[in-house]
C-alpha cells in the first residue's frame, strides 16, 4: 500500500528555507514509495485546516515543517487520536522536535516515511479544547511571550533576552494560585509541563516523562526579580531545577491554574505562544499524540 502524507510548512520557517526543504523531502519520500503533497500555510490558523481536513481526503499522516507554534496549530487540528503528525523543526526553540529526535535533513525524513513506525504521546487539554504537546506557563514566560506576540521579524534566541529582562522589570505575578491534585499552593510562578525540555539546554522539569499520563509542576516560590532570574537559569542549566530553593515540585493528571485572590490579570504561554490569561484547567490525554518516529 503506497502512503499519502500532507506536509503542511509555514513559508516563513526557518527564515524562508521550508520553500526549498518541503519539495526536497517531497522528492526523496517519492523515491522511497511514499507520496508527499506539500501545502503552504497562507494565514493564520491555515495550517490547523489543513491538518483538519487531512483524514476526509485520504491521507495517512500529516508531516509538519515549522517550530512549537505551527506544530501546536496542526496537533490541534489533528484532534486527540488523529492522524499520526511527523516533525520538520524549523522554529527558533523547537521542543517537541528536540524532545523526539526529529531532524530537518530530507534524507532522513524521507527514511522515516518509509519506515513508518509511530508512537504515542500524551497531550494536554485546556478547558476551551486547546491541546498542547509540551506545556502551560502562567506569569513570567507568558509575559514574555505576551511581548513577542507583536514582533512581524523572525524571532530569533536573542530576541528573547531584552523581552526577559523587561518582562522582569515590569511584571509582578505574585499569588498565581495552584491546584496539583491534592496539593495547593501560591506561587511567583508556574509551569504545568508534559516533556522536561523547555527550549535550548534548558530543563525546568526533569523527571517529566510525556508517557504517564501525568503533568509535572513546577513552582516558583519568589519574585522574579534580576538576580532571582539569573539563579534560576543557571539550576535550569544544569538540569538542577529540584535543586533551586525557592522551586517546588508535583504531579498530576490534572491541574488547575487560578489569577491571584485580588483579580490581576496573569498571562499565559502554551507550547510557548502567547494564550491569553488565567485561569486555566489543564487535563491530561495518554497516548492521545500518535507520531511518526523520526528516528
Amino acid at each position: 500500500m503506497t502512503r499519502r502524507v500532507l506536509a503542511i510548512a509555514n513559508p516563513i520557517s526557518g527564515r524562508g528555507r521550508a520553500r526549498k526543504l518541503a519539495p526536497a523531502i517531497a522528492a526523496m519520500a517519492a523515491r522511497a514509495g511514499v507520496i508527499v503533497d506539500v501545502q503552504f500555510t497562507e494565514r493564520a490558523g491555515h495550517g490547523r485546516e489543513l491538518a483538519a481536513g487531512a483524514a476526509s481526503r485520504g491521507y495517512d499522516g500529516v508531516l509538519g515543517f515549522g517550530g512549537d507554534g505551527t506544530l501546536n496549530e496542526l496537533i490541534n487540528g489533528l484532534g486527540p487520536n488523529g492522524l499520526p503528525l511527523g516533525v520538520v523543526p524549523l522554529g527558533t526553540a523547537n521542543v517537541l522536535a528536540k524532545e523526539i529526535g526529529a531532524r530537518r535533513d530530507p534524507a532522513h525524513v524521507a527514511r522515516a516515511l518509509a519506515r513508518w513506525r509511530t508512537r504515542g504521546r500524551d497531550l494536554g487539554r485546556l478547558d476551551n479544547g486547546r491541546l498542547f504537546a509540551c506545556f502551560v506557563g502562567a506569569g513570567f514566560d507568558g509575559e514574555c511571550t505576551r511581548a513577542l506576540k507583536s514582533r512581524t521579524a523572525a524571532i530569533r534566541m536573542s530576541s528573547y533576552l531584552p523581552i526577559m529582562w523587561r518582562a522582569v522589570r515590569n511584571s509582578d505575578f505574585r499569588g498565581i494560585r495552584v491546584r496539583c491534585g491534592d496539593v495547593s499552593r501560591v506561587a511567583n510562578f508556574a509551569l504545568c509541563a508534559i516533556t522536561p525540555c523547555y527550549g535550548g539546554p534548558i530543563e525546568l522539569v526533569s523527571g517529566a516523562r510525556p508517557d504517564d499520563g501525568r503533568f509535572d509542576v513546577l513552582t516558583v516560590h519568589e519574585p522574579v526579580t534580576p538576580p532571582a532570574l539569573v539563579q534560576l537559569l543557571a539550576f535550569a542549566f544544569l538540569r538542577a531545577m529540584r535543586a533551586a530553593p525557592s522551586a517546588r515540585f508535583c504531579d498530576a493528571p490534572e491541574v488547575t491554574l487560578d489569577a491571584p485572590a485580588d483579580g490581576r490579570a496573569v498571562p499565559v504561554q502554551v507550547d510557548g505562544d502567547y494564550a491569553g490569561e488565567l485561569p486555566v484547567r489543564c487535563t491530561s490525554l495518554p497516548g492521545a499524540l500518535r507520531l511518526i518516529d523520526p528516528r
